[in-house]
């Protein structure tokens, strides 16, 4: 049963085509710390890796595709991690050479990205590697300037 029309609401639909600074989504990104990890998920109660970019970038007015290998698909690469800004997408492969992660990058070598919860680590031209679990968790295959 669909209740907006009981409730008398109307949704507008935000521009997806306007154009904000990075900064913003790294803003956005942020607002997202500590969120839980949930398959399929794409809110505050929980969220995935790719539910995690796809809404960053929504509320800033870009439109990401839903899955991690379909957003790998979006976007210029680049050669190497120091052409990356703050804002760019990492995508990261799984034994098989399967796209089956991604986060933001953040300033001074750091990624923002839903593993377990969502959280802030190193990023290095090998990957993302967690002081925590003293060790790479993902091996980066591709970073991504979608903006």
């Amino acid at each position: 049963m669909d209740v907006a029309p009981l409730l008398q609401h109307t949704v507008e639909e935000m521009p997806l085509n306007s154009s904000h600074p990075k900064t913003n989504l790294v803003n956005t990104a942020l607002l997202y710390l500590n969120c839980p990890h949930l398959k399929g998920g794409k809110s505050p109660f929980g969220i995935d890796a790719a539910g995690f970019t796809q809404m960053v970038y929504k509320i800033n007015g870009f439109r990401l595709l839903r899955t991690t290998a379909e957003q790998a698909t979006q976007g210029e690469p680049l050669s190497f991690i120091e052409e990356s800004e703050p804002g760019d997408l990492a995508f990261f492969d799984n034994t098989e050479g399967s796209i089956d992660h991604v986060g933001i990058i953040l300033e001074n070598n750091h990624i923002i990205h839903s593993y377990g919860h969502v959280r802030i680590d190193r990023l290095d031209h090998t990957g993302i590697f967690s002081t925590a679990q003293r060790g790479y968790t993902h091996q980066l295959r591709v970073i991504k300037k979608v903006i």
